[in-house]
């Protein structure tokens, strides 16, 4: 199998293949980039304050329609992330290969949504590929009003997703 976690906002250009074989597992590390000075703000009156939920949703649809290049423009448009455009081509080329390797996206559920305090979001995702299923995380900052994605991570942790949830359950015996 393949993994790979790409964070958009600390996004890595290291890609490390164990040998040849395609179903192998191949790492993208997420190593620390500095930051980008945070652009000037958009005015609140011309950005849709868009819930996490509904950003998601665009964002499979595109990718279910193929269009991986108009997904990520749409997700991180308005943000500090589309400042670095060389970064998240590196997202859209690996999510490329990847969608290669799974097959294409038919469809996705959440799976899981933590919420830190007022302004902090994750949601989990499964994307319905062909072939086997990625597991996505989206990180969401609300600041004045309005939500935006500050990290993303996709791999296909499957079993570590099933750990997760299991320990959350009361198990019944």
């Amino acid at each position: 199998m393949r993994t790979f976690l790409a964070g958009v906002f600390f996004l890595s250009t290291v890609v490390q293949a164990q040998d040849a074989d395609p179903r192998k597992r191949m790492i993208f590390p997420s190593h620390g980039l500095e930051p980008v000075a945070t652009p000037p703000a958009t005015p609140a009156a011309t950005q849709k304050p868009e819930d996490p939920g509904a950003v998601i949703s665009a964002f499979f649809l595109a990718l279910k329609s193929g269009q991986v290049d108009a997904a990520y423009e749409a997700l991180v448009r308005g943000t500090i992330i589309a400042e670095r455009k060389e970064n998240v081509g590196e997202l859209k080329a690996s999510t490329k290969k990847a969608l290669d390797s799974y097959g294409p996206v038919g469809g996705y559920e959440v799976v899981d949504t933590l919420q830190v305090g007022t302004c902090l979001v994750r949601q989990t995702c499964i994307s319905l590929n062909q072939d086997l299923p990625l597991r996505w995380r989206f990180y969401f900052y609300k600041s004045g009003g309005i939500w935006k994605i500050v990290d993303m991570r996709v791999d296909d942790g499957l079993v570590e997703l099933f750990e997760e949830v299991s320990k959350r359950k009361p198990q019944n015996n």
